[in-house]
């Protein structure tokens, strides 16, 4: 059940904003309440492009196994996907 007095509220930085955004702690995760962060936009961008990479090589580092999509930022993850398209593409051009 939501806190009503938490709505408005960035989980990780606590400032009331108008616009929350929901960041999945684990891509590949059910899209639950208890996968899902209500972020301002700049946390947003700051968890899915430095603490999940980070937390993913400091945790994997204590042996600890963590999912894929934490080991690249959003954007790293965005290149590699559009590398890949482009070179399927270049294949169908032949």
């Amino acid at each position: 059940m939501k806190n009503k007095s938490s709505e408005g509220l960035c989980e990780m930085c606590g400032h009331y904003v108008s616009v929350r955004q929901k960041a999945h702690i684990l891509a590949e995760g059910k899209k639950t309440e208890e996968n899902v962060l209500m972020l301002c936009p700049s946390c947003h961008i700051m968890f899915d492009t430095h603490i999940k990479p980070k937390l993913f090589t400091a945790l994997r580092k204590s042996g600890i196994t963590l999912p894929n999509s934490w080991e690249k930022s959003i954007y790293l993850q965005a290149a590699d996907a559009s590398r890949k398209a482009k070179e399927k593409n270049k294949g169908n051009d032949s």
